[in-house]
């Protein structure tokens, strides 16, 4: 060998070896914390638009593409991008957390990798230039042992010169690595998808606004959560509000009822065809439509208020897109492995109602929104599970709960925190209340927080998809032979943005999760974690529907009971359910920030309530006279509702010791103006005028009174006649005693023998 030819060998191996030591990670560069991040702000601004692939194996190529835009004063020069990776695997949530952190430092960055920007690394204030890095992950040197599968630190560093000096800025996220080999049980995820959108109607089928059209049409919020919820395939749980559906049907009424045969584009089929609402009879009553298909002139679409004034109207838009959209939620809640949740009607805030005393309206609102589901829609598979609003929960309103059969209920798990911060928890519990143990159900807050907020992850929603994986990995770290369990759960009134839609095509893409259903976790046992007591937090408290707004519901359910009860059950009158809706309206977590609004349902009620109690009446009498002590007196009730009504009387007298009467039996009164006259015998048992009340009470043995009671005068005569017959029959006998004595004296005078009763009782003699 030539000593020409050494030397090209040695520089060659030189070479080498300097690119190897700046390939390979090194071990003193590993987790090396950077310095204290100075005050200032950076002077760029890292975006992740591609990571491919979404987890990685041996021979794969790793491709990452984004921004940088220069958010400072200064131009920028010498502006490069390059990326940094560590061979130490991720080992907790807790070092996760720490490895998102840009200011954390870790592994080695790659030279091979790194790229000028701009124009010859310059780039101007507010200028955005692309980027775009690809290495083959097995220069990345990560471990190839198939136990050493997980989630490893990688990051975007971008070296920026300016006037001030040089500077390093990092854009951390997280490379998912299976090896060959790799084995592990696969974490079960449940999601849980929100189908929920407050309250569009108060009493009746009139909408408040004609805002649910827009957010049902195709594009809308909740069109989109049906149709990415219906792509993924997953086997999701379904939380819907059973007024959503209510809401929908009433729309829909008017396509159900007037198309017939050839349908327009987009509509459901004869057999998917939404049925008419419960709670607007009169349009299945409404005429078929015309030869053409289109809807008949006499059916009607929904009407919506005008400004405040709910008697001004117009047409709402959204008829044929409620079917439509009613048609899909029906197909995706009946797919396989679907399961379906019914909210309380209206989604009611439950606390606040236990909180009111108002336990009923909690075992109220859930027997109607079961019902409507199954009537409307499909019937819940999980009839006994409860989510509450904010996932929260006190002692008190499980306690209802339970009482209520609820088998399970559904929480955040900062409701149940471990007692031990660092221990590997579930998410099964157990909790105890008054009739039993009943079942929680913990969602991740962690991934809670991120899918409602994916832009509180730096770098986009690409950076916080990763960030999702890397949590679901860890947990599979956490136990790789046994497996763990998760529950997800995007707010209630989330947005299908296509963030959301990733998240769930990689739920059913990625080898480390398992979706299943909310029941199959339910049926798990508690992991016997210890936990803290039930946590309700005073922020949940805080939020809650005002005691101002519920404090109507007692009265008006009480007083639309006892309207019910004199109606009977086969009352064709729609007033008691669209009633009954609207104080579940009135009881929705929608109105916790606008409880006037909720007052506004309630006045509602009662003005229209107390104008039909108000139409059936005692005709008040005038002064009624008693002859004898005991008398019937007629009574005159005026029904002017269109129905009859069974009713009876109490009568009382002011003084109650005064009258005494016999009780009187139901009576039914036509409706539509009809008059009826009641005949109550009465006994007075002393003389004189007193005051009397008449009521109208239920039929029923609670007797519940209905409208106002009316006050009229008795007048009794009868003991005047009887005292007048003693007076004149000892006046009698007065003047007979006086005539016979006056008789003895005269005949006594003209000198007569003295009579027997002279001579045993001889006059006394004068003393002289």
């Amino acid at each position: 060998m030539s000593r020409r030819l050494a030397q090209r060998l040695l520089a060659v191996a030189a070479t080498a070896g300097a690119i190897i030591a700046a390939a390979m990670p090194a071990t003193a560069a590993t987790r090396t914390p950077s310095p204290s991040p100075s005050a200032a702000p950076p002077p760029v601004a890292l975006h992740l638009n591609t990571f491919e692939p979404t987890f990685a194996h041996q021979g794969d190529t790793l491709t990452l593409t984004g921004d940088l835009v220069n958010t400072s004063d200064d131009t920028l020069t010498n502006v490069s991008v390059a990326l940094r990776s560590s061979t130490q695997r991720i080992a907790t949530r807790y070092d996760l957390a720490r490895d998102s952190d840009p200011a954390t430092l870790f592994g080695v960055s790659y030279s091979s990798t790194r790229q000028r920007l701009g124009e010859s690394g310059r780039v101007e204030p507010n200028q955005t230039v692309g980027w775009q890095i690809s290495i083959p992950v097995d220069k990345l040197g990560l471990p190839t042992s198939a136990s050493l599968f997980g989630a490893y630190p990688i990051a975007i560093e971008a070296t920026t010169s300016s006037e001030s000096g040089t500077t390093r800025t990092r854009l951390p996220t997280t490379l998912m690595w299976v090896p060959k080999g790799a084995q592990f049980t696969p974490t079960q995820v449940s999601w849980l998808w929100p189908i929920v959108d407050g309250v569009h109607r108060g009493l009746g089928n009139t909408f408040l606004d004609d805002g649910l059209a827009t957010e049902l049409a195709s594009g809308g919020r909740l069109s989109g959560l049906v149709k990415i919820a219906s792509e993924s395939k997953l086997p999701l749980t379904y939380i819907v509000d059973p007024a959503l559906v209510d809401d929908a049907r009433a729309m829909a009424a008017s396509v159900s009822a007037g198309q017939q045969g050839g349908e327009p584009s987009g509509s459901p089929s004869a057999s998917a065809s939404p049925k008419t609402p419960t709670t607007s009879p009169s349009a299945s009553k409404s005429p078929p439509s015309n030869a053409t298909g289109s809807p008949s002139p006499a059916v009607q679409p929904y009407q919506v208020a005008t400004g405040n004034n709910a008697t001004q109207t117009k047409p709402g838009t959204g008829a044929l897109t409620a079917a439509n959209w009613l048609a899909a939620l029906q197909a995706a809640v009946a797919a396989p492995k679907a399961e379906l949740v019914g909210l309380p009607y209206g989604d009611a805030d439950l606390v606040a109602l236990d909180r009111a005393g108002l336990d009923k309206e909690i075992a109220i609102a859930r027997s109607t929104g079961q019902s409507l589901l199954r009537a409307e829609l499909a019937a819940p598979t999980l009839p006994d599970v409860v989510w509450p609003v904010d996932s929260a929960l006190n002692q008190s309103t499980l306690d209802e709960l339970a009482s209520d059969l609820v088998t399970t209920v559904v929480l955040t798990d900062q409701a149940l925190p471990p007692v031990d911060p660092n221990a590997i928890s579930g998410p099964r519990a157990d909790l105890q209340t008054a009739s039993g143990m009943v079942h929680a159900v913990l969602t991740d807050s962690t991934l809670d927080s991120l899918i409602a907020n994916p832009s509180s992850v730096a770098g986009g929603e690409r950076v916080a998809e990763q960030r999702f994986l890397a949590e679901t990995m860890l947990v599979t770290e956490q136990r790789p032979g046994s497996g763990s369990s998760l529950v997800v759960a995007p707010p209630r009134h989330a947005n299908p943005t296509g963030f959301l839609a990733d998240l769930l095509s990689d739920t059913g893409a990625v080898p480390w999760i398992k979706p299943v259903g909310l029941g199959q976790i339910a049926d798990q046992p508690s992991n016997d974690i210890a936990r803290q007591a039930l946590t309700y937090p005073q922020s949940a408290r805080s939020s809650e529907l005002a005691p101002s707004a519920l404090a109507p519901i007692s009265n008006l359910r009480d007083g639309l009971a006892a309207f019910s009860a004199i109606l009977g059950a086969n009352t064709n009158d729609p007033f008691v359910t669209n009633a009954s809706l609207a104080i579940l309206r009135a009881e929705s977590s929608a109105w916790r920030a606008h409880a006037d609004r909720s007052t506004k349902i309630t006045d509602s009620v009662r003005t229209q309530l107390n104008a039909r109690t108000n139409s059936v009446f005692i005709s008040k009498p005038g002064l009624i006279t008693l002859t004898s002590r005991k008398q019937k007196i007629p009574l005159t009730v005026v029904n002017e509702l269109p129905d009859p009504v069974t009713l009876q009387i109490r009568l009382t007298a002011v003084n109650a010791a005064r009258l005494k009467v016999t009780p009187i039996a139901p009576f039914t009164v036509d409706g539509k103006g009809s008059r009826h006259e009641v005949v109550v015998e009465v006994e007075a048992t002393t003389g004189g005028r007193f005051d009397v009340e008449a009521q109208l009470l239920t039929p029923d043995a609670t007797a519940r009174p209905i409208g106002g009671a009316v006050s009229f005068e008795l007048n009794s005569t009868a003991y005047g006649a009887v005292a007048l017959a003693i007076a004149g029959s000892a006046a009698g006998l007065l003047f007979l005693l006086s005539g016979i004595r006056i008789y003895r004296r005269v005949r006594n005078r003209r000198g007569g023998p003295p009579d027997e009763t002279a001579q045993a009782s001889p006059e006394p003699q004068p003393v002289s």
